[in-house]
């Protein structure tokens, strides 16, 4: 049994073309609070488009016109969950299903719609009230409170598992179209990041080769070893020793520096691991965690080196003369800011973006395709396409908003 999700908004090379630019902005919203969705785009755009940009769908939900763009920056006044809107009651939650058979269930979930928890209106209750011949739903995948999309849930145990492991391996792309406030680029070249450096970018005939090396660093970085080729460069880092190699590491030096010193040196000298007191063997412990610590922190630093090497070799932001299928082929941006996990202890639940040399740190990778600038109520706002290349909490608002783009409508809480 496989479990297969269409790649709902496609963007065939062949099909990227100049769209018409109506002025009626509604038709490009996706949800009214973070815009972010897996929905299928419906035909036009009320947009001005990018001229490489693909012909698109509109989304069949739009920004409310009566209302300003919301501000990211103000948190609600009450802080209710009336305030977020979506439905009130589990009457009002009518589940929109797309796909059902005795293995698996594929919702188009709304904004504004809760997955589970402690609430009167939750998916869950909803699949239980209309599916009651089904005696447990697993979610197989989440999407944010505040995201609309396609989500799929598990109707069996069997089916769950099956699924989580084609999400784990990657084997199912996701891509959601937001809006995003201010007016970011077309083209990556002409664009920077908060710190003055051009923006990162890839072409689309590249795309599948940057994918294959962003996998391929994050294998490297989850089993924390380098290829032999990487082991013989001279930037990589000195592997961490166990507390026995510290200790053979110890008598090794005593004995080099100790010939013919004092008896006490030359007797430890002697010395095995077993004869050490508890006490000496966890100081040699705690000095092997500090001495793993270091590792992981050089080995951080020699994989983003590695990566920028990469990036030069590889060129993913220049066209390919040989491969190329269209000369003024779409160029997408790379955005690769590390996410990590606020400590318990903040009380923060939502993740941040960090340097690349903190070890505890996911990778994280987003492709973003822009696909038109318009003004709403004002403000500057800008269509985009986001793939992520992997599948951290927040990952797209914080790339977002890392690089000044923040999604229109992302409450910062």
């Amino acid at each position: 049994m496989t479990l297969r999700l269409a790649r709902l908004c496609r963007l065939p090379l062949r099909s990227w073309r100049a769209m018409s630019a109506p002025s009626n902005f509604n038709s490009v919203s996706s949800t009214s609070t973070s815009f972010s969705s897996s929905h299928r785009p419906s035909e036009g755009s009320g947009i001005a488009e990018n001229p490489l940009a693909t012909k698109v769908r509109r989304h069949q939900s739009h920004l409310p016109g009566e209302q300003p763009l919301p501000d990211a920056n103000k948190e609600s006044q009450s802080g209710g969950d009336d305030d977020r809107g979506g439905p009130r009651t589990l009457d009002q939650l009518q589940l929109r299903v797309l796909s059902k058979d005795e293995h698996f269930v594929v919702l188009n979930k709304g904004p504004d719609e809760r997955m589970d928890g402690e609430f009167d209106v939750t998916l869950e209750k909803a699949l239980a009230r209309d599916f009651p011949d089904v005696p447990k739903f697993r979610w197989i995948h989440q999407l944010d409170f505040a995201t609309s999309g396609v989500l799929v849930v598990g109707a069996t145990k069997e089916a769950t598992a099956t699924g989580c492991r084609l999400f784990r391996e990657k084997q199912v792309q996701k891509e959601y179209l937001a809006v995003v406030r201010g007016h970011l680029p077309f083209n990556p070249a002409d664009s920077v990041d908060r710190s003055g450096v051009p923006a990162k970018a890839c072409t689309f005939s590249k795309l599948g080769l940057l994918i294959q090396d962003m996998e391929e660093m994050e294998r490297l970085r989850n089993q924390q070893r380098g290829t032999r080729t990487h082991q013989k460069m001279a930037d990589y880092p000195r592997g961490a020793r166990h507390g026995p190699n510290l200790f053979t590491m110890e008598q090794a030096r005593l004995l080099r520096e100790s010939q013919g010193g004092p008896r006490g040196e030359l007797a430890f000298t002697k010395m095995t691991w077993h004869d050490l007191t508890q006490e000496e063997k966890d100081a040699y412990t705690e000095k092997a965690k500090e001495d793993k610590q270091r590792f992981l922190r050089e080995f951080s630093e020699f994989l983003s080196n590695e990566k920028v090497r990469l990036a030069r070799k590889r060129k993913y932001e220049c066209l390919d003369p040989d491969n190329s299928e269209e000369k003024n082929e779409p160029v997408a941006y790379i955005f690769d800011a590390p996410i990590i996990e606020p400590h318990r202890s903040t009380g923060v639940f939502r993740m941040q973006v960090c340097t690349d040399t903190n070890t505890t740190a996911k990778q994280s990778t987003t492709i973003a395709f822009v696909l038109g600038h318009a003004t709403y109520k004002g403000d500057p706002v800008t269509k985009v396409l986001l793939r992520p290349l992997n599948g951290r909490r927040h990952q797209l608002r914080l790339h977002c908003a890392h690089h000044g783009f923040p999604i229109a409508g992302d409450l910062r809480r």
